[in-house]
C-alpha cells in the first residue's frame, strides 16, 4: 500500500505565508504596545508644553489645569471652529482663543494614547513645570501626533496577522494528517476516513477545476468525492491510473494534417504524360 505525502511545492508556499502573517502580526503588536504608544507619549508631551506656553502668553497660565478632561474635550471640540476663526490675529481675544486650541490638541493626544485622566491634566504649579519643559523641549521638532485609529488600526494587524498564521498552521496539521493510500495493484484509492474506491466504482471524473488542481470523483454508489490534487502527491497520477483502469480517458486527438492527394496518390510517369500542346497517342 503506498501513501501520499504533502506536496514540498504546496508546504513552501502555505509556510512563506504563514511565516509573512506572523511577521505582520509582531510588527502589529511592537507598534500597539510600544511604538506608537512612545510616540503618543511625546506627541502629548510636547502638546502640554505647546499649551502652556500659550497659556504663558495669554496671562491663563494660573488657569491651565484641567479637572475633567473628557467634559473639557467635548466642550472643546464643539467651538472648535468658532475658536480657529477667532485665533486669528494678534489680540487679547486671539491669543486667549489659540491658547483654548493648543488645550484641544493636549486632550486630544492624551486621548490617541488612552491617558484621558485627571491625574495626566491636573497641573498643580503651572510656572514650574513650564520650565521644566521648557529646558527639556525648547527648539526641538515636535513629533508626529498620532491619530485617533493608529492604534486599534494596529490591532486589527495583530488579530490578522496570526489569526491568519494559526489558521495557516491548522492547515497545514490537518493536510499532513488526512493520508491517501493506493494499491497499486488493484488500482484501488483509500480516503483518509477509511473508505474504498476501486476504477470499477468511478462512474465519472468531474474535470472542469483540474486547471486549479481540483477533481470531483463521481462514483455509482455513494455520494460524489471532491479531492485536492495540489496538496496530496502522487495523488494526481493515482487518479489519472484509475482513470485508464475505468476506460474514462479520453480518446488520444490524432494528428493534424493530412497527406497531400499528390504524396497520397503515385506520380504519373514522366514518360507518360504528354508534352505540352502536342495531343495524346
Amino acid at each position: 500500500m503506498q501513501h501520499t505525502r504533502v506536496n514540498p511545492k504546496w508546504l513552501v508556499k502555505i509556510v512563506v505565508f504563514t511565516v509573512l502573517l506572523a511577521g505582520l502580526g509582531a510588527w502589529g503588536l511592537y507598534d500597539a504596545l510600544y511604538a506608537y504608544p512612545k510616540r503618543g507619549e511625546a506627541s502629548a508631551l510636547f502638546s502640554k508644553y505647546e499649551y502652556l506656553r500659550a497659556a504663558r502668553d495669554s496671562n491663563e497660565l494660573s488657569r491651565a489645569s484641567v479637572d475633567d478632561p473628557r467634559a473639557e474635550l467635548e466642550r472643546l471640540e464643539g467651538i472648535r471652529v468658532e475658536l480657529s476663526q477667532q485665533a486669528e490675529g494678534d489680540t487679547p481675544a486671539a491669543r486667549r482663543a489659540q491658547t483654548q486650541l493648543k488645550r484641544l490638541q493636549w486632550l486630544e493626544a492624551l486621548r490617541a494614547i488612552g491617558a484621558l485622566d485627571p491625574d495626566r491634566t491636573r497641573i498643580a504649579q503651572p510656572t514650574a513645570e513650564l520650565n521644566e519643559l521648557d529646558s527639556a523641549l525648547a527648539g526641538q521638532v515636535p513629533p508626529k501626533p498620532l491619530a485617533a485609529w493608529d492604534i486599534p488600526l494596529q490591532w486589527v494587524f495583530v488579530v490578522v496577522g496570526f489569526g491568519g498564521a494559526l489558521w495557516l498552521v491548522v492547515l497545514i496539521l490537518r493536510v499532513r494528517a488526512a493520508r491517501y493510500g493506493f494499491d497499486p495493484e488493484t488500482r484501488t484509492l483509500t480516503l483518509p476516513g477509511g473508505r474504498t474506491i476501486a476504477p470499477g466504482d468511478l462512474a465519472e471524473l468531474d474535470k472542469r477545476k483540474w486547471d486549479k488542481f481540483l477533481v470531483k470523483v463521481l462514483v455509482k454508489e455513494g455520494a460524489p468525492v471532491r479531492l485536492d490534487l495540489l496538496r496530496h502527491t502522487p495523488l494526481e497520477d493515482w487518479i489519472l491510473e484509475m482513470e485508464r483502469a475505468a476506460g474514462l480517458a479520453p480518446e488520444p486527438e490524432p494528428e493534424s494534417g493530412s497527406e497531400s492527394e499528390s504524396e497520397a496518390a503515385p506520380a504519373e510517369p514522366i514518360e507518360d504524360r504528354p508534352e505540352p500542346g502536342v495531343a495524346p497517342r
